[in-house]
């Protein structure tokens, strides 16, 4: 047998039917019986939380239910419910002459026919918390002309926010609340409908314009909202409009140029706001919060894909839930592509597709085209400059054609006089007929515009993702010389802004069309960036066969320029690897020469790769004189990217010394530099350089701050070399605040990567940190290890500093054991070569010596 509803259930039902609030169902006690008898709000709140089983005054249960509009059974329901009798045996049961016309409060007034005209309440509405409020707040206002426009693209769900501010605003206008829904209709019946609203009939007055005045006049006195959904013209409109006074207005179009709206209130209407996490709390409402939260991160993906749009979230997630075999995972392969969007967003009577289409519809043949054109930009925004070009029509042509379709919301303003295209609108334009040659003259437009802009990086920039999708677009067998080319002029951008993981695939059938062609001087050029791009990634031994075979072919063609290049770049592998002798050989025939091309930016930067040479054979003064001849060099002719880097060599030779404030000096004025630049690379190594002199000064946690943010750089550019550093780094300043375990990892990573890039001079520095941090932790035999392990490499380079270094731990060690003679004779060859080299670590040593037992100098 099916249990009675409670009193709050049932309650529950009739306040969510009439749509009001608990304070506005109060006020409207009190404006109907007087202030005194108002049932207060909280009263109100918990009898609908069940805290109140039984109101002890039945009376205040007959006036909320005469505020509630309910009829006499609804009423007996109600009292029933609250444990009373039914209306009949109160009235009988009672004495006082007022309860007969507090039963006959409920009965139907004039008053309680006021019209509510608005479809039923949406249970999905979410969000729009901001235009809501703006719209609520103006609606409410006593401005006398208070009209609104609700405009936007299809799917925006204007009609649902229309409907939502219909009920939350109804106790607002005690006239009614009017709706039309304008597709649906025509003029005179809309006149017709509005004037029975009110229990009058215009059906005399055939023409519009009388017809229109008597409705004008009727309401003139009103207090009312009046919708107007779904304008698609003036003309519908201007008929429909009360005179200035008490009414007010709100129109929802997809068209933007309604004349009729030009002094109205438009508040902005875009997809929904990732950031508030709108389109999660439409599917949270439709599949449910435990579901949601689970299920998050894919809902999220689907949201992306969906550009936001809550006609096609509200669809997918009513698919998902309703429909058997669906899951989000299967939901989110099915969204993945173009062609399948569009037709996944259907559901009964509602299609994303036949939304937009209807706007498509309305477009005169050219503009079709127009549109049909712009869903091959596929970047966040696109110039109508380019967009005429792609079209092959006049500029001025396009750029009027592109305001007809930002008038119909088939694009919206981007930035700086752009325009953007909403994904599902680009997904649209892929089902509509295209010219045959709009794929090939895509490729070429962008092609040709890499080419021409190869220098304006903030032009690049801003059409990075068009030109991406050209170099994609490009099948293998088709890649010619224009597409070498275009590689070729792109690299500089891409090395900038840290795009060469992304570029590898480009600069790959780059290589295979240069080939193919025998493209040789092209083939040359992509070999240089490839190997480049090899180096930067960890893969140096890929990266010396792409530069010796781009060597061979500038010998062989006697490109002087190219084959210097090639030299330094061969020269800076041999010296990662620690082959000095070899770095030195190439640096100074490509020095030779680049003095006789006169290119002195090229002379500088080997000026100073000479001077780390020798700086990393502890030859202080050559090193010192080489920095000093560049930095001489790179002043005179203003080259700032190689300024930064001979602050940041002779900032290190400080540092070495001990003279911590003038090294940051450099490091500073080299770190300035380089974040006007915005070369991450160079910003990431100096970030390291400042981190380490706050190591040396006890700023620990400045220097762990400032080593994050390198690695952060690194990360984010697939720095792989930097990210070894700054690994090491945080392994070190980790070590220094007794942070064991967190220094363990940072070091495993590092040196994991020096593994994996077989640089030895990094190898050496690591494991002898490595072995200092497990000799701080008692693991004597593990940094042993270590520091042999340091030694072996150094000495397979020559690199005489990391072999002084591991003898020193190694001294420390025997120490430890207390074989002292064995300590003493390691920490003496230690300070001698530190010493030699003018290395700040010698100090520290010769104190140590000083305090094993019998030193006596």
């Amino acid at each position: 047998m099916t249990q009675p509803q409670s009193f709050a259930a049932l309650l529950e039902t009739f306040i969510q039917r009439d749509g009001r609030r608990v304070r506005q169902l109060s006020s409207a006690i009190a404006n109907r019986f007087g202030a005194a008898q108002q049932i207060p709000h909280n009263t109100i709140s918990r009898w609908l939380r069940g805290e109140v089983k039984k109101p002890r005054n039945w009376s205040d249960i007959v006036k909320l239910a005469a505020v509630l509009k309910l009829n006499q059974n609804e009423l007996d329901q109600l009292l029933e419910a609250a444990g009373h009798s039914a209306s009949p045996s109160l009235m009988r049961a009672s004495t006082h002459e007022s309860v007969p016309a507090l039963f006959a409060a409920w009965q139907p007034q004039d008053a309680d026919r006021t019209p509510f005209q608005a479809p039923p309440r949406l249970s999905t509405f979410v969000g729009r918390t901001a235009v809501v409020g703006q719209l609520s707040r103006y609606l409410r206002s006593q401005d006398s002309s208070r009209l609104c426009g609700l405009l936007g693209m299809a799917g925006l769900g204007k009609t649902s926010l229309a409907n939502h501010l219909a009920y939350r605003l109804r106790s607002h206008f005690p006239d009614g609340i009017l709706w039309i829904a304008l597709e649906q209709t025509n003029t005179l019946a809309a006149l017709q409908g509005l004037a029975a609203a009110y229990g009058e009939s215009v059906a005399d007055y055939i023409d519009v314009a009388t017809r229109s005045a008597k409705v004008r006049e009727l309401l003139a006195a009103k207090r009312a909202l009046l919708i107007l959904d779904n304008a698609a013209n003036d003309e519908e409109i201007r008929p429909l409009l009360p005179p200035s006074g008490q009414c007010a207005v709100l129109i929802t179009s997809r068209r933007q140029d309604l004349a009729v709206l030009d002094t109205a209130y438009r508040p902005e209407l875009p997809p929904f706001d990732p950031a508030e996490q709108e389109s999660l709390a439409l599917f949270s409402r439709i599949l449910g919060a435990e579901r949601t939260d689970k299920e998050q991160e894919q809902l999220q993906q689907a949201a992306t894909l969906l550009g936001h749009l809550p006609l096609a979230i509200d669809i997918a997630a009513n698919r998902l839930k309703h429909e058997p075999g669906w899951t989000t995972k299967r939901m989110l392969a099915r969204l993945q592509t173009a062609q399948s969007r569009l037709a996944f967003l259907v559901r009964g009577d509602r299609s994303v597709k036949r939304s937009f289409a209807l706007s498509y519809q309305s477009l005169k043949r050219n503009d079709q085209g127009l549109f049909a054109v712009l869903g091959l930009f596929v970047g966040a925004d696109f110039s109508a400059q380019l967009a005429a070009e792609l079209a092959e029509r006049p500029s001025e042509q396009v750029e009027d054609g592109l305001r007809r379709l930002f008038s119909a919301s088939l694009v919206q303003a981007g930035r700086n006089g752009r325009y953007r295209l909403h994904p599902l609108l680009r997904d649209y334009t892929s089902s509509l007929e295209h010219d045959p040659n709009l794929r090939h003259r895509f490729i070429r437009l962008f092609l040709a515009y890499a080419q021409s802009r190869a220098d304006d990086h903030i032009a690049l920039e801003q059409e990075n993702s068009n030109i991406f999708a050209a170099l994609t677009m490009v099948q293998e067998s088709e890649a010619a010389a224009d597409y070498v080319n275009s590689v070729i002029a792109l690299f500089p951008f891409w090395q900038s802004q840290g795009y060469l993981e992304k570029a590898q695939p480009y600069l790959q059938q780059a290589e295979s069309a240069a080939r193919r062609q025998s493209y040789q001087k092209g083939l040359m050029l992509v070999l240089h960036h490839q190997g480049f791009t090899a180096m930067k990634q960890g893969q140096p031994e890929q990266a010396e066969l792409y530069y010796q075979e781009a060597l061979d072919l500038a010998r062989q063609s006697h490109d002087i320029n190219e084959t210097s290049a090639l030299l330094l770049k061969l020269g800076a592998l041999a010296h990662r690897r620690g082959q000095y002798e070899d770095a030195a050989t190439f640096y100074n025939e490509s020095l030779s020469l680049a003095r006789d091309l006169g290119d002195e930016n090229r002379a500088a930067g080997l000026l100073i790769n000479l001077g780390l040479v020798a700086a990393v054979q502890g030859q202080v003064s050559e090193a010192a004189a080489y920095y000093e001849e560049a930095l001489a060099l790179v002043k005179a002719i203003e080259n700032v990217d190689l300024t930064i880097i001979v602050l940041q060599n002779l900032g290190s030779l400080l540092d070495e010394r001990g003279d911590y404030a003038q090294a940051k000096t450099h490091y500073q004025e080299g770190l300035s530099l380089a974040e006007a630049l915005n070369d991450p690379e160079l910003r990431s190594r100096l970030l390291g350089n400042l981190g380490l002199v706050a190591c040396h000064l006890g700023n620990y946690a400045e220097a762990a701050a400032q080593f994050r943010a390198g690695l952060a750089l690194a990360e984010k550019s697939g720095l792989t070399v930097q990210v070894c550093r700054q690994q090491a780094n945080l392994g070190y300043v980790s070590t220094l605040r007794g942070h064991y375990r967190r220094a363990n990892a940072h070091y495993q990573s590092a040196l994991r990567l020096a593994r994996e890039l077989g640089f030895p001079e990094d190898l050496s520095v690591i494991l002898n940190q490595m072995g200092d941090c497990a000799m701080k932790q008692d693991r004597y035999l593990e940094a042993e290890d270590y520091f042999e392990e340091a030694r072996e490499t150094a000495v397979s380079i020559n690199l005489t500093r990391e072999i002084a270094l591991s003898q020193y731990g190694m001294a420390q060690l025997a120490a430890l054991r207390g074989n002292v003679a064995e300590a003493r004779r390691l920490g003496r060859e230690s300070r001698q070569v530190l010493a030699g080299i003018g290395h700040k670590k010698a100090n520290e040593v010769w104190w140590w010596l000083r305090e094993l037992p019998g030193e006596a100098d």
